[in-house]
């Protein structure tokens, strides 16, 4: 894996903070940032339950019908 030096640098001066190695440090960072990954959620699965939560009433009663014209701006259809 290829460092700049920078942040090599950064992960040495931990390395001596904690007294570990730098493979240690980058293990343990890696991990982390790893399992923050995992945890997004990319399905989309929680933004559709937030949206149906929000109890929304009203809107257009022909929204099936003109679902091109409210999304995309296309003609209404009559």
């Amino acid at each position: 894996m290829y460092l700049d030096d920078k942040l090599r640098k950064d992960l040495i001066a931990l390395a001596k903070r904690e007294d570990t190695s730098m493979a240690k440090i980058a293990r343990d960072i890696l991990k982390e940032g790893v399992k923050r990954k995992k945890k997004i959620d990319t399905s989309g699965i929680a933004v559709m339950e937030n949206l149906m939560n929000l109890n929304l009433k009203g809107g257009p009663k022909d929204l099936s019908k003109n679902i091109d014209h409210y999304l995309y701006g296309g003609p209404k259809k009559k």
